[in-house]
C-alpha cells in the first residue's frame, strides 16, 4: 500500500510538470505588414485580420490557429495566442484576409492553405515581416 500511495504522488508531480513545461515554451511574437516598402494602411473600411497556422508535415488536421492583434496605424501586429504569453515555437503559414463589407479583397490568395507567407518561429524569431509585394495580384 505504502509503494501505491508512493507511486501516485510521482505519477501526480509528473504529470503536473509536464503541464506547466508546455506553457513555459510559448514564445511572445511581433511582426508588422510592408507594401512598397513602407507601412500598409488600410484604407477606410478595411480590416486586416491575421491568423497563424501550423504547417503539419505528418497529415493530421489543424487543431489549433492563433490570431494577431493588428494596429492599423502603425502596420504592427502582436500574436498574443491563447494565454497572452504566445505561441508554440514550430512552422507556421499565415494568413491574411483584408475585409470590407464582409467581403476578402485578397479572394482567398492569402488562406490558411494558398497563402506565400510561411516562417519559422524559434525562440531566435524577433519579428516577423509579411511584405505585401510578394503577393501576386495585389
Amino acid at each position: 500500500m505504502r509503494h501505491l500511495l508512493k507511486a501516485i504522488c510521482l505519477l501526480s508531480m509528473f504529470l503536473l510538470t509536464l503541464g506547466c513545461g508546455a506553457e513555459d515554451k510559448l514564445l511572445p511574437l511581433k511582426g508588422r505588414i510592408l507594401k512598397g516598402g513602407s507601412k500598409f494602411e488600410p484604407a477606410p473600411l478595411e480590416i486586416m485580420q491575421i491568423i497563424f497556422v501550423p504547417v503539419l508535415t505528418n497529415g493530421e488536421p489543424i487543431r489549433d490557429q492563433y490570431y494577431a492583434n493588428f494596429n492599423d496605424v502603425d502596420s504592427t501586429f502582436v500574436v498574443a495566442g491563447k494565454t497572452g504569453k504566445g505561441l508554440p515555437p514550430g512552422r507556421y503559414r499565415v494568413s491574411l484576409e483584408l475585409m470590407k463589407d464582409r467581403k476578402d479583397q485578397y479572394h482567398g490568395k492569402c488562406d490558411a492553405v494558398r497563402s506565400p507567407y510561411v516562417f519559422e518561429i524559434d525562440q531566435k524569431t524577433k519579428e516577423v515581416v509579411i511584405d505585401l509585394d510578394k503577393l501576386p495580384g495585389v
